[in-house]
């Protein structure tokens, strides 16, 4: 493997351990503090948003200026904004930092469905040493050394607990571990690959082909998933841990689905298997809505994550390899602001919905999803058949 994968995918781990307890613990932050649920909705609405204009302006930055400048920039402010995090109670500082940090940017199962700015510049910095029969594989094995990170930040913080250690203390591990990641990305090797112009102008039509179909996905997905550490707590009760116990689990079934994935997608085809792992993921997440338990809805979650992050790589592959070598860090910074711009909306509807019947979050948000697998066959159908 080369040395650019290997730096980019052991400063990504670091960031997804920390991601593994930050999305637990941001909601109920917010709440210990005592902030409603539509206050916390809307703080989180805006620190998705804030991280989607983040990660689009970076990505062109990184192809137009240098990609391992960039994110070196990016672990710093990560850095910055985990260590001032507890030190502030205003609600417009704390929005501002977890948006910078991309504390939103992670999702049940870990970061790397999205990882905001980070997952836009790693995964373009790693296409420069892969080529495009091995880059789903190797993209692969980078989501399941980041996933199996992710998990064992959840048990982390399910240990913390136990220990009744203040677990919001972890906001100043995360900027421990932002600093050891700056100080790795200073030894990438900058290629000197750049984009012609600041602004796309080679794959501009198929960059706004492969954003639509993000927009329900976004929209649907963050109806739930951002607030969902406080949803089980209203819905079922559980307890810190316990939570961080589920998502642990989640992960694991990621890690299994995303060895399998890749393998599949080269039989029937990476389109086809997107379309399809899609589709299940808003199945479930609609089944969700009518768990009566909170071991029934584990189960739905743990089957929601395995499709829908163990084909992420899979997806990766067939966003970078329709666009130009040049704009790739641009492609992933256009399609996180499609999907995390949509997102950004659904904390802040179900900030309004969470104190009137639950199961109409998690029911809302698989309808909508299932406008993704769709939109995916409709705009790329004439790739239906390729492997």
């Amino acid at each position: 493997m080369y040395k650019n994968v290997k730096i980019a995918i052991l400063s990504r781990t670091l960031v997804s351990f920390s991601y593994g307890y930050v999305i637990v613990i941001l909601p109920l932050y917010l709440y210990y503090l005592g902030y409603s649920a539509i206050v916390i909705g809307a703080s989180l609405f805006a620190a998705m948003l804030i991280n989607s204009f983040l990660t689009f302006v970076l990505g062109m930055v990184a192809d137009h200026f240098g990609r391992k400048y960039v994110l070196a920039l990016l672990f710093l402010i990560f850095s910055i904004s985990s260590l001032l995090f507890l030190w502030v109670n205003n609600i417009y500082l704390i929005t501002l930092f977890a948006g910078l940090a991309g504390f939103t940017a992670g999702s049940t199962g870990g970061p790397i469905g999205s990882g905001g700015a980070f997952g836009a510049v790693q995964n373009a910095i790693i296409s420069e040493e892969v080529d495009k029969k091995s880059l789903s594989k190797i993209l692969g094995y980078a989501a399941i050394i980041e996933m199996v990170a992710a998990m064992g930040g959840s048990f982390f913080l399910s240990i913390i607990k136990l220990m009744n250690i203040n677990v919001y203390y972890l906001f100043y591990f995360s900027s421990i571990l932002g600093i050891v990641s700056f100080i790795l990305s200073l030894f990438l090797k900058d290629y000197g690959i750049r984009s012609r112009k600041l602004l796309p102008s080679i794959s501009y039509k198929n960059i706004f082909k492969l954003s639509i179909p993000t927009i329900p996905c976004g929209l649907g997905s963050g109806m739930l998933l951002p607030l969902l550490s406080l949803w089980l707590k209203v819905r079922y009760n559980t307890s810190a841990s316990e939570t961080g116990f589920l998502f642990g689990i989640v992960d694991i079934g990621v890690v299994i689905s995303l060895i399998f994935m890749p393998r599949l997608s080269s039989i029937i085809g990476r389109l086809k298997l997107i379309v399809l792992s899609r589709a299940i993921a808003s199945i479930t997440l609609i089944l969700i809505a009518f768990s009566s338990t909170f071991i029934l809805a584990g189960i739905f979650l743990i089957i929601r994550g395995s499709f829908t992050m163990g084909a992420v790589p899979v997806r990766q592959s067939f966003v970078m390899t329709n666009v130009h070598d040049t704009e790739r860090a641009t492609t992933n910074g256009a399609t996180s602001l499609s999907r995390n711009s949509a997102s950004a909306f659904g904390p802040l509807f179900s900030g309004y919905l969470i104190s009137g019947d639950l199961s109409f979050i998690p029911l809302i948000g698989g309808i909508i999803t299932m406008f993704d697998p769709i939109l995916y066959f409709l705009m790329f159908r004439e790739k239906w058949k390729e492997k």
